[in-house]
């Protein structure tokens, strides 16, 4: 019974007993996701701060610009997700 009191994100998982083609397509979904967050970080930064930051802040505008940057890099993942799955229910089964 102490295992159902567990939430499931207080439960970890140990990769090591997975099989190797899951454990390869997780690492590699965790490199891809990665990769994808520093190349995302790099392009809204170089895209909305374009000024000296000498007080520890950014402007308002650069700080709204970095929040709608992100926000458009997450909405544009989801949005590819959500299209991944619906192929995957409908039989696209290689993905």
């Amino acid at each position: 019974m102490d295992s159902m009191a567990t939430s499931p994100q207080q439960q970890s998982i140990d990769i090591s007993k997975m099989p190797d083609k899951d454990r390869q397509e997780l690492q590699q979904f965790v490199s891809n996701e990665a990769q994808k967050a520093t190349v995302q970080q790099d392009t809204c930064w170089k895209k909305c701060v374009t000024s000296r930051i000498s007080s520890g802040k950014m402007d308002r505008g650069e700080e709204s610009c970095v929040a709608n940057c992100v926000d458009r890099f997450f909405d544009a993942n989801m949005t590819v997700l959500k299209h991944l799955e619906a192929l995957r229910g409908e039989g696209g089964g290689g993905i």
